[in-house]
């Protein structure tokens, strides 16, 4: 079959990832690429689509995928495109190949009756923020569509009348959740490759909810990035907050695609919270064994900073962490053999409350200032690591040599320069803990069930408040 793909690709600092160039090679094996990206390519990155045999289109950071798609439809022409027998429409947004592409084009091939097909779909839901009742549709990160559709004047009038979207919800609205029953209202056959009917009732978008089933039962060749740094709260809504570890865990075991290349990637463009909580970036360890690692010859060095004093309380546990973290040198060490692009390592925050809001405080008030020291993206949430004043940190994080390290605000910039560089910062703690806060977490669900208990903890907090 003679095809063509319109690839769409965004990087703020105009650079094509090796998952990227994954993705275009692989489906270059089936068809001729247009790279289409907004913004401004490198020049050694417009060189490796130039040796790629790709097409190029630059473009202004307008319209999202939307207006790259239009813009790259509209300038290659309708004449040009009659001469292909499929168009697919794929964005830079899924990683992968995990597997090879032909048992999805093989399979959709032997299926003409379709006029358009896509990966996967999502389900029909109510959301205000997607304008209401949002219909069941292909997902437009890879939408292939046929003659019988693309060189009809309505495909066109689509593309053409089309108001280009000015935010992420109206390119959901003016494209994604429309595009599907547009065309199926207007008698055109669809479907997608990945079958996930019998999900419906359980999750209304199962690439993002069980990427792994997809992966390893389903045939899904493709994962999307945004599966790791999703925000967490709306995860908790509607899974069990778990898929993006299960997801990076069977493409680790099971499949050659370079997820730490990924990471080093995501890390330079997404805040580092939200990578730790989806990834969940806090490693149980064992009893210590007493060994004393040769800290020279793992490549690491161990640091201790002073931290602001708090209250009694939350000083006590702060104190006896990074005493305990002692203890766990040996065990916190092997960690990063295991993790190569583990980069700074601290115990994990006490569970005593009054370290969590401690911790959060003093973030507020600097997150803004390091965001711009440091140059990468910060969330609302404090880093995982480091805590406690104690650090282990990985020399090759840090080409430029390793900063200062003297308080808490040192030890922040420190993971964020460690972030800029493409290694992460995670926490560890004894297997005690991590038995502790699942019962803490049962506590807390329990007590928010029962809003007299919310009232009077919330008395209680005021009350706290005032005295101080």
């Amino acid at each position: 079959m003679k095809r063509l793909v319109i690839y769409f690709h965004y990087d703020p600092a105009g650079c094509i990832d090796t998952a990227c160039r994954i993705a275009v090679q692989a489906v270059q094996k089936y068809g001729r690429v247009v790279f289409v990206t907004n913004g401004t390519l490198a020049p050694a990155d417009r060189v490796w689509v130039r040796q790629s045999g790709a097409g190029r289109i630059e473009r202004e950071n307008v319209g999202f995928d939307v207006g790259a798609y239009r813009e790259a439809l509209l300038t290659l022409g309708r004449e040009k495109l009659a001469e292909y027998e499929e168009i697919v429409l794929m964005n830079y947004t899924l990683a992968g190949p995990v597997c090879s592409l032909a048992a999805m084009f093989t399979a959709m091939d032997a299926r003409p009756e379709l006029d358009f097909w896509g990966l996967t779909r999502h389900y029909a839901m109510q959301s205000r923020r997607f304008g209401g009742a949002v219909p069941e549709h292909l997902q437009s990160h890879f939408i292939a569509v046929r003659p019988r559709l693309f060189n009809r004047d309505d495909f066109w009038s689509y593309w053409q009348e089309m108001e280009l979207p000015a935010s992420y919800e109206q390119s959901i609205i003016r494209h994604e959740t429309r595009f599907t029953p547009y065309f199926a209202a207007r008698g055109y056959a669809w479907d997608t490759y990945v079958q996930t009917d019998d999900l419906k009732p359980v999750f209304v978008n199962p690439i993002m909810a069980c990427p792994r089933e997809l992966l390893a039962n389903r045939g899904c060749p493709f994962f999307k990035r945004r599966s790791l740094f999703t925000p967490y709260a709306d995860e908790l809504r509607r899974t069990d907050g778990l898929a993006a570890r299960e997801l990076c865990d069977y493409v680790t075991a099971y499949t050659d695609f370079p997820l730490e290349l990924l990471l080093v990637s995501l890390l330079k463009t997404q805040p580092l919270s939200a990578l730790a909580q989806n990834l969940h970036w806090c490693y149980p360890v064992g009893a210590p064994t007493g060994k004393t690692p040769d800290l020279n010859e793992l490549g690491l060095r161990l640091l201790h900073y002073e931290q602001p004093a708090a209250d009694p309380v939350t000083d006590w546990y702060n104190r006896q962490a990074a005493a305990n973290a002692d203890t766990l040198l040996a065990e916190a060490a092997a960690l990063f053999e295991k993790n190569p692009v583990l980069g700074v390592l601290s115990p994990s925050l006490p569970l005593w409350q009054g370290c969590t809001a401690a911790r959060r405080a003093a973030w507020m008030r600097e997150k803004d200032a390091l965001a711009q020291e440091v140059s990468v993206p910060v969330g609302s949430d404090p880093p995982p690591a480091p805590n406690c004043g104690w650090v282990l940190v990985r020399e090759s994080a840090f080409p430029d040599g390793i900063p200062a390290c003297t308080r808490q605000r040192d030890a922040w910039k420190l993971a964020l320069t460690a972030q800029k560089n493409g290694a992460y910062a995670a926490a560890f703690e004894p297997l005690t803990r991590s038995a502790a806060r699942a019962d803490i977490l049962n506590v807390y669900e329990t007590a928010a069930a029962q809003p007299a208990a919310v009232a009077k903890q919330l008395g209680r907090l005021v009350k706290h408040r005032l005295q101080k």
